[in-house]
C-alpha cells in the first residue's frame, strides 16, 4: 500500500502548476510591447504571487501539523484559483491577441480589449493581489511556529505575535473591503445591456461575470483561511503549541521493552520514566 502524502508534499503538488501558471502568464504578458496599463500592473502581481508561492515551498510539515487541517485544505483551494486564473487568462490572451504580430497589439486587438476584457483582467489582478497576501501570512505564522520549536516565549517572540496578528487583521480588513468591492461589481455588470452592442459583447459579459464569480469563491476561501491564522497567532494558543513541540522533543525510549540504557540530550523536563530493569 502506497504512503500517503505528507501535507508539504500535497502542498508542494499544487504549487508547482501555480508557479508554472503564473511564470507562463507572465512570459506571454511580456511579449505584448504596446500592452494597456492593466496589463503592465498585473506583471508586477504576478512576479509577487511567483515570490509568494516559492517561500511556501520552505513551510516543513512540522509546520503545517501546527498550523492544522483547515489552513492546509484552505491554501491549497487558494493556490488552486490562482492556477486556473493564469490558465483562463492566457488562453483569453491568446484569442484577444490574434491580430497582433510581433509584440505589439493591433488596432483591432486594442479595441477588442475593452471594457468587460479590462474587466477581467482587473479582477484576476485583484484575485493574485489577495492570493500573495494570504499566502504571505501563512508562510508568517509557519515561521513563527519554527521559531518557537525549540525556546520558550521570549519579549521578541512576543512581539513577533503581535505583528503577525496586526498584518493578518491588516490582511482580513482588505480581503473584506475587496468582497464588498466585488459585490458591488457584480451587480453594476448585471444591470449593463450587453446585447444592445452584440453577441460578442454579450459573450464577453457572461465571461467577465463569471471570472468576478471566481474571484468572489477565492476571497471568501483567503477570509476562511486569514480567521484561522488570526486564531493560530494568539500568544496563548502560540505558547501552547510551543509547550506541545518541547514535550513531544524530551521524549526517551529505553532499549527493547523497555530494558537496556540509552543516553540522549534533553533541553526540558523529563517525566514519566522509571529506571531499572523489567519487573519480574
Amino acid at each position: 500500500m502506497a504512503e500517503p502524502l505528507s501535507v508539504a508534499a500535497s502542498i508542494v503538488g499544487v504549487t508547482v502548476p501555480a508557479l508554472h501558471g503564473t511564470r507562463l502568464l507572465l512570459d506571454d504578458l511580456q511579449g505584448i510591447i504596446d500592452a494597456p496599463k492593466s496589463v503592465e500592473s498585473l506583471k508586477e502581481d504576478l512576479r509577487s504571487v511567483d515570490l509568494a508561492l516559492k517561500s511556501l515551498q520552505a513551510v516543513h510539515d512540522s509546520e503545517w501539523k501546527s498550523l492544522g487541517g483547515t489552513v492546509a485544505d484552505e491554501s491549497k483551494v487558494v493556490i488552486s484559483s490562482c492556477t486556473r486564473a493564469c490558465d483562463t487568462l492566457r488562453a483569453d490572451l491568446q484569442r484577444w491577441t490574434r491580430h497582433s504580430e510581433e509584440g505589439k497589439l493591433s488596432w483591432q486587438d486594442r479595441v477588442n480589449v475593452g471594457f468587460f476584457k479590462q474587466r477581467q483582467i482587473k479582477s484576476i489582478s485583484e484575485q493574485l493581489q489577495a492570493c500573495k497576501l494570504t499566502i504571505n501570512s501563512v508562510v508568517g505564522i509557519a515561521t513563527l511556529y519554527s521559531s518557537i520549536r525549540h525556546t520558550h516565549i521570549s519579549e521578541e517572540i512576543k512581539k513577533t505575535i503581535s505583528v503577525q496578528e496586526a498584518e493578518i487583521t491588516g490582511a482580513i480588513a482588505a480581503t473584506d473591503k475587496q468582497l464588498t468591492e466585488v459585490e458591488s461589481t457584480l451587480g453594476q455588470l448585471r444591470l449593463i445591456d450587453a446585447g444592445q452592442e452584440g453577441v460578442q459583447n454579450a459573450e464577453d459579459k457572461d465571461k467577465a461575470l463569471n471570472r468576478i464569480k471566481e474571484e468572489q469563491i477565492a476571497l471568501n476561501s483567503s477570509q476562511i483561511l486569514l480567521q484561522e491564522l488570526l486564531l493560530k497567532a494568539g500568544e496563548e494558543v502560540v505558547s501552547r503549541a510551543a509547550s506541545e513541540s518541547q514535550n513531544r522533543s524530551t521524549q526517551v525510549t529505553f532499549g527493547n521493552q523497555n530494558a537496556g540504557f540509552q543516553i540522549g540530550i534533553s533541553n526540558g523536563p523529563i517525566s514519566g520514566i522509571s529506571f531499572g530493569g523489567q519487573g519480574a
